[in-house]
């Protein structure tokens, strides 16, 4: 049924923020050598701490337990770049790695985040996703830092 779509994509959106908050954000900053890069990861991990709250807060909204739905995606991405991230050579190009692999996981909030609010809206669950546009706009605004350093690095 429609109800089950939003809390199904609610819970992968859960299973990735918690999994970001937890280590993979915080090994991806430990191995960034620019200072920059660093910064603008951390400031995301505080904000990634929010929106786990914010997610498990819909979930109670919607009179839902807050359950993580396991995304094959993401884990991939986490997998493939931790296979790879040894391989790189010299910090530089090891952060050019870092800030894409970054890039390709805001990217894939951004939609997701945007085709739960789309649907969620549809199926008239507005008020009960409302605060997830906050964090729509949070990883909107990481992807423009990130696109910002990404930028910055290549230029020099």
């Amino acid at each position: 049924n429609p109800r089950d779509l939003v809390v199904l994509l609610l819970g992968e959106i859960l299973h990735v923020e918690r999994r970001l908050a937890g280590a993979v954000l915080q090994d991806l900053i430990d191995a960034c050598g620019d200072m920059a890069l660093q910064a603008a990861l951390a400031e995301h991990l505080v904000q990634t701490r929010l929106h786990v709250e914010r997610v498990e807060t819909a979930f109670r909204r919607m009179e839902v337990a807050p359950t993580a739905n396991l995304s094959r995606s993401f884990e991939s991405a986490v997998d493939q770049h931790d296979k790879l991230a040894g391989s790189i050579v010299g910090v530089g190009l090891g952060d050019a790695f870092h800030t894409a692999t970054a890039l390709r996981a805001e990217h894939w909030e951004i939609a997701s985040y945007t085709s739960l609010l789309a649907f969620g809206e549809a199926l008239g669950y507005r008020e009960e996703l409302a605060e997830l546009r906050a964090n729509l706009d949070d990883e909107e605004h990481a992807r423009d830092m990130l696109l910002k350093l990404a930028g910055q690095s290549a230029a020099s």
